[in-house]
């Protein structure tokens, strides 16, 4: 094995670890989305509603900040969560439209996790526009795959070779 495939495959397992855990992060947010379709529904209170702001190296952000109350079988229960796979708001008036949808003392619904009431969540359901992030882990193991190939096949490095004439002969 010469020191171009070793390097190849030393970026293989860091690029299959990327996946891994892109898969693993954005996996359980997606079944947090689809599950919280079929969770109970209880009403509950809004305690706090205000939203923060903030600066990042993509800009000046936006966030909604709620706090709500709700009681399942005689136990209470706080939470923030509004929804999961929340996108960033990089003007305020996305944030703003949240708060004002939730004030402080509405009564709403939100979805309640029936196994674990402790996690529920205000809008249950994948946001909307945010299904592209699916195809994040799928690009990361496409490429994975074909580094994986293109180390097994090496005869057939046609993009890496300066000189395509000699692409047979490795």
């Amino acid at each position: 094995m010469n020191s171009a495939t070793k390097g190849r495959l030393i970026g293989l397992v860091g690029l299959a670890s990327v996946a891994l855990w892109l898969t693993l992060s954005l996996g359980s947010d997606f079944y947090l989305c689809l599950t919280s379709l079929r969770w109970l529904t209880v009403p509950v209170r809004i305690t706090s509603s205000d939203v923060s702001t903030g600066v990042s190296n993509m800009g000046r952000w936006w966030q909604p900040e709620l706090t709500y109350e709700y009681q399942v079988g005689g136990q209470s229960y706080r939470s923030s969560n509004i929804r999961y796979l929340m996108p960033p708001f990089y003007h305020a008036e996305g944030a703003r439209q949240i708060q004002t949808a939730y004030p402080k003392g509405a009564q709403v619904q939100a979805a309640i996790d029936p196994q674990k009431p402790s996690r529920s969540v205000l809008e249950p359901g994948i946001p909307e526009g945010m299904w592209w992030r699916g195809l994040i882990p799928l690009f990361f193991w496409a490429l994975t795959g074909y580094i994986f190939y293109e180390i097994r096949n090496p005869h057939r490095r046609f993009l890496l070779l300066r000189d395509p004439e000699t692409a047979g002969q490795e």
